[in-house]
This record gives structure tokens, sequence and C-alpha cells, in this order.
């Protein structure tokens, strides 16, 4: 098991629930793509390079408050981490409370995620899409 790769997830999700979306962004690769299966419909499927995916956060944290990442479970399939977890938030100006689960895949390349997948339905189809199920 590549504990690094593992504890850099969990890095991750410490930073977006801090709210700080500039040490999360320096766990990115500069090149880093982040793909959402589940994407807002005025936002891009894909986001290429760490400006990109810092602009994204930067658009959820305007329109949420109190968010939160909580990874219910993770696999170890080096050089990939799959993960199920929980996102829960609350929209700023509604209040109202938003929950929802997932399973996300990234993956390590040199100490930093290269790609992100996000929006399985769950841990055994992000594997099997990553071509890692049994």
């Amino acid at each position: 098991m590549s504990q690094e790769n593992v504890e850099l997830l969990l890095r991750a999700a410490a930073a977006a629930n801090a709210g700080d979306i500039e040490a999360g962004a320096e766990l990115y690769h500069p090149d880093a793509e982040l793909r959402d299966l589940q994407h807002p419909p005025d936002m891009p499927e894909v986001l290429r390079g760490r400006r990109e995916i810092v602009a994204s956060f930067a658009r959820w944290t305007e329109a949420l408050d109190s968010w939160t990442i909580e990874v219910l479970e993770y696999v170890d399939a080096d050089p990939w981490v799959v993960s199920e977890v929980r996102w829960r938030a609350n929209g700023r100006d509604s209040g109202a409370p938003i929950e929802f689960r997932a399973a996300e895949a990234a993956e390590v390349k040199d100490g930093l995620i290269l790609r992100q997948i996000a929006g399985y339905p769950d841990i055994a189809t992000a594997l099997a899409d990553l071509g890692l199920g049994d």
C-alpha cells in the first residue's frame, strides 16, 4: 500500500475542509486534470491545469457555506487512490443543506495529484472504470 498517496488524498480533504484553496491547489500537479462525471450544467466536465481547478473550487466556495468532505473509505491501487466521500454544505443564500456521497479516484505522480475523476456512484464502479476491478 502506498501510504504516501493515501496521506496526500487526506491532506487534500483537510485543506478543502479548512477552506484553504491555495494549500489544496499545491497538492495538484501543475498539469493536473479533473473530470467530474456529475458536473453542474454551467461548469465543464473536464478541468485542465491547476489554475482551472482552483477557479472551480473558488466558484463552489462562493456558492456554498460550511463545505466539508469526509473520506469514508479508500482503496490504494497505486498510483490511484479510490475513495468514497461524503460532501456536505449549505447553500450560501438559501441556507439549504446539501449532502451527497460519491466515489472519487485520484492518480498520484511525483507526490502530486495528476488526474482526478469525481462522481462515480461507488468504489467498485470507479475501480472497474480504471481497469482495476476484480
